[in-house]
């Protein structure tokens, strides 16, 4: 069974939903053979968070450390006790819809985060009952679809949303090949661990500058710092 809460209108994205679905079977899997589980959602882009019947979380990625739950790790903690309360109402909700039978909840909806940002984020929740695992109840993954509200001394925020929207729509090659440049990898180390040739690493990174609109490798670098440094994404830099 299937829930939506629709606060805010619904926008269509069958990549997320698609990615989502790819995490919980990775989770399931991870469970059957007893691997961790913070490895199964550690490189995600999204804000990912697992958390038990009475709303403890887990185990989450760093996005979502970065996002809401601020200085203090939220692991072991429960919801309540650090996340925004813009966002509480809505994340009860969505939990008790799954902890009563449905299998998947899908929702947008306003909230801020631990800075006190105002959000308009996207939410898909999986309920983990009966996957194998003896605690983790409800997988739960948040994407950023614009910043509303910014504090006053961050002012190039609302550009990083934008930037952060061009950047999730490339194509996965050229990601993984803006990540690899970000962290100064070369054609050749890029085409050896892709097993492509070294035009085609080329070709992607050109598509990814002129689809991020930056004019030069410095520049992605940079832009990739930002990203990483305001909670949008963990790339290893």
């Amino acid at each position: 069974m299937s829930s939506h809460l629709p606060p805010l209108p619904h926008r269509e994205d069958g990549s997320f939903a698609q990615e989502v679905n790819s995490m919980f079977e990775g989770l399931v899997e991870a469970f059957r053979k007893n691997c961790s589980l913070h490895g199964a959602i550690a490189h995600a882009v999204d804000s990912v968070y697992i958390k038990t019947v009475d709303n403890q979380i887990l185990v989450t990625n760093t996005v979502y450390e970065q996002t809401f739950s601020g200085p203090v790790s939220s692991v072991g903690r429960f919801g309540e006790d650090f996340l925004n309360e813009t966002i509480m109402p809505i994340s009860s909700r969505s939990d008790a819809l799954l902890l009563s039978g449905c299998s998947t909840v899908e929702f947008e909806h306003a909230g801020r985060d631990s800075q006190g940002r105002a959000m308009l984020l996207r939410t898909i929740k999986r309920s983990l009952l009966g996957s194998g695992h003896p605690r983790a109840a409800i997988l739960g993954v948040t994407r950023i679809i614009e910043v509303k509200e910014r504090p006053i001394n961050e002012p190039q925020f609302v550009d990083l949303a934008v930037m952060w929207d061009r950047y999730s729509k490339l194509e996965e090659r050229e990601q993984q090949v803006a990540v690899m440049v970000s962290k100064g990898e070369s054609v050749k180390h890029m085409a050896k661990v892709l097993g492509v040739s070294d035009k085609t690493v080329e070709n992607r990174r050109n598509a990814a500058l002129k689809k991020l609109d930056v004019d030069s490798q410095a520049a992605l670098i940079r832009l990739m710092v930002r990203l990483q440094d305001n909670g949008y994404c963990d790339v290893g830099l």
